[in-house]
């Protein structure tokens, strides 16, 4: 029994994965980059993967569209029949919505990934509209999913707030972190301090809050300059821009638009630490990235990965929209010795906490599992 055991192990059943998104473009958040990890993860399973997205890479065209949902059902069901399994990202929009209907056409289990889309601060937006869609079929595409993964506790909690009956599992998303942390850039007391900002300019990321403590470290004499790394939409860029204005910021703050893995983590290993004081992030995988490089982190309580900043002592944690406290936090990476304690810290939590590997396994056990239950009747 145990050398057919061990058999199966060495050679998997093979599987197929259809993830459903709504957009494939990657500037649009970090959906494509977690399945493009999760795939990472996957190497070596059996398991393959194809993408399935509603819209492409032309904003211009998702606003009131009917022909691109009706065409990404017909593409969806057709791809389900040579998958095995589909894994919908977030829980609103014509992706899960329609994603879930082919797989229930087509006779296959789904599972879901949240991406945070429970939480308070994004429920607040568009709330009636969210409200109606979870009572009208929301909460029974959440009950009926083989399972749904989160990736914090407080995601999980907001989960059970809303479907009770819905199955979850814990998944950590991960990234492949190198053996040595990249050395910081060289600073003492009071040379200019490097921040870095990884997150579009939507106001719940924190932004605001973050220009506005930048402004009181420059008012109290600390020079300080500030890379924003990140698209939003032009409106969401004009506000950032007169509110860099006002606070008389231009010549220290830096818009970069979207940037590629490369570029970012060039810009991280220019960053002496990376600020993320969001309202509500399930995860933040931008703190994932920079403690993978050996970079300190302040991070608001918003952010699903601060509990493990706080518990690794790797940087500062803040109250939400708490700008005396961001700017104080800030203010403590201005001491090199405690950045390079901080930052050695963070690689090492990285180095244990983000494996690539458990990710994967993880991963393949729920989808075995989904297959599995689906054959036997044992899902909803």
């Amino acid at each position: 029994m145990m050398a057919q055991r061990a058999a199966v192990a060495a050679h998997p059943t093979p599987l197929r994965v259809l993830h459903v998104v709504r957009t494939d473009d990657p500037a649009g958040g970090g959906i494509i980059h977690y399945i493009n990890r999760l795939g990472e993860g996957l190497a070596g399973s059996g398991i393959t993967m194809g993408v399935q997205a509603v819209f492409g890479r032309d904003q211009a065209r998702r606003v009131l569209s009917v022909r691109a949902p009706l065409a990404f059902l017909r593409r969806t069901r057709r791809a389900l029949r040579e998958a095995d399994v589909l894994h919908a990202h977030g829980i609103f929009g014509w992706h899960v919505l329609l994603g879930v209907l082919a797989a229930r056409l087509e006779g296959r289990p789904y599972v879901i990934t949240l991406h945070g889309h429970l939480h308070s601060a994004a429920l607040r937006e568009r709330f009636l509209a969210k409200w109606l869609y979870l009572r009208a079929g929301g909460e029974r595409i959440l009950r009926r999913a083989a399972m749904v993964l989160v990736s914090a506790a407080a995601e999980q909690t907001a989960l059970r707030a809303h479907s009770p009956r819905a199955r979850a599992k814990m998944l950590v998303p991960a990234l492949p972190v190198p053996e040595t942390a990249t050395p910081p850039p060289p600073g003492d007391p009071g040379d200019t301090l490097q921040v870095l900002f990884i997150g579009r300019l939507h106001p719940h990321k924190g932004l605001p809050e973050l220009l506005e403590a930048v402004a009181r470290l420059r008012g109290g004499g600390q020079p300080v300059a500030l890379q924003v790394a990140g698209n939003g939409h032009p409106h969401q860029r004009r506000d950032v821009e007169a509110r860099i204005r006002r606070l008389g910021l231009e010549d220290c703050v830096s818009l970069l638009g979207h940037v590629d893995t490369a570029e970012r983590d060039r810009r991280l290993q220019a960053s002496h630490v990376l600020a993320l004081p969001s309202h509500s992030e399930n995860f933040g995988f931008a703190v994932a990235e920079a403690m993978a490089l050996g970079r300190p982190v302040v991070a608001s309580e918003g952010v699903g990965a601060a509990e493990i900043v706080a518990e690794r002592d790797c940087g500062r944690v803040i109250p939400v929209s708490d700008v005396d406290a961001l700017a104080e936090a800030l203010y403590a990476c201005t001491d090199p010795e405690r950045r390079r304690r901080w930052g050695r810290r963070a690689h090492r939590a990285a180095w244990e906490c983000f494996l690539l590997g458990r990710l994967g396994s993880d991963a393949a056990a729920v989808y075995r599992d989904a297959v599995a239950a689906d054959a036997t009747g044992h899902s909803e």
